[in-house]
């Protein structure tokens, strides 16, 4: 099966290249943990344990300065009575 320009063992070997020099990255002592890409665990914890999945975080703010899932719980409720 081809996608584009490629054929199937093209693609996983430039996904798997890719791979490997994020592995490289993450090892080697030398490069500053800024520059180091970032590792999903899985069951592990994010740096920002407040923050969903989504990126939402409780307390954010729509432009009229009101919570969008309070917002959105009101409506729904209205809608319902």
């Amino acid at each position: 099966m081809s996608a584009g320009q490629f054929n199937g063992n093209e693609i996983q070997g430039y996904i798997s290249s890719g791979w490997l020099d994020a592995q490289d990255k993450l090892s080697n002592p030398r490069v500053s943990d800024k520059e180091k890409p970032q590792l999903y665990k899985r069951g592990g914890q994010t740096k920002d344990t407040s923050a969903s999945a989504m990126g939402y975080k409780k307390g954010s703010t729509m432009a009229n300065q009101k919570d969008f899932l309070d917002e959105l719980r009101r409506q729904l409720r209205d809608m319902s009575q």
